[in-house]
């Protein structure tokens, strides 16, 4: 596990909780209006410090009784290999798991639900379906080789309908969130509403840049994004398909 963060604790990252929460490094989206770019772009992931998981454990270990359980967050969590050893562990001190992710791994997804090491999967949701590779920063056209059959952009889309199916029929507890970054507009919401029917709770996050913080693309810093109200003022609508939330 490549581990860039420890933050002890939080009453706001997963519902009802107290939990921790841990942040690895790499990504395998390049959403322009992420603000963590330092765990996305390798660039500036090489400088990072990298916390060990075993002192990450113990960490968490002497805090026993304190927490309710873990967020595991990114970047993609899902691209670490011994991610499901990490959550054993974790799991061993009597704690709640709750797993922050892209969906770009479906398979990885489904092993850890399989093994009961997920209790909560929260999925990023970048965009309408049709309007994922300009959200995701993924290639909307195949490589000039023309060996693969579908573009990047076109096999994330696959790939994330597949976990939302996964977190639908399979997550003990589970949450669907947008940030709703510059460019979506009222009809994008609507047809994200329409396209996670039937999840539990769907989350609405204004555009922000935390201070100190940059972009993986910085030309969408100074664009504008629906405002808080302006989301509120779509709740109802959207309430029509999916139990739906504003936070912040």
């Amino acid at each position: 596990m490549e581990i860039a963060h420890l933050q002890l604790p939080s009453l706001v990252d997963y519902p009802g909780k107290v939990s921790a929460v841990l942040w690895t490094v790499g990504c395998n989206f390049r959403c322009p209006f992420c603000y963590n770019a330092e765990l996305v772009l390798p660039e500036l992931a090489e400088g990072l410090p990298r916390l060990a998981a075993g002192e990450v454990v113990a960490r968490l270990a002497a805090r026993r009784g304190l927490l309710d359980g873990v967020v595991v967050t990114g970047g993609e969590p899902t691209l670490h290999p011994d991610l499901p050893e990490f959550l054993v562990q974790v799991k061993g001190l009597g704690l709640l798991v709750k797993l922050d992710t892209n969906g770009s791994r479906p398979e990885a997804v489904e092993h850890l639900l399989a093994e009961g090491l997920v209790d909560y999967l929260a999925l990023d949701l970048k965009a309408p379906f049709s309007r994922y590779p300009e959200f995701s920063g993924l290639p909307p056209t195949p490589p000039p080789s023309g060996k693969r059959a579908v573009s990047p952009g076109e096999e994330a889309v696959e790939r994330v309908r597949r976990t939302l199916d996964l977190l639908r029929d399979r997550a003990p507890d589970h949450e669907v969130r947008t940030t709703v970054a510059p460019g979506l507009v009222a009809p994008d919401l609507l047809e994200l509403a329409r396209e996670v029917r039937g999840v539990r709770r769907y989350a609405l996050q204004p555009f922000c840049v935390p201070e100190g913080k940059r972009l993986v693309d910085e030309g969408w810093r100074s664009r504008l994004a629906l405002s808080v109200s302006e989301l509120r003022a779509l709740v109802p609508e959207l309430g029509r398909y999916v139990p739906t939330e504003v936070r912040g």
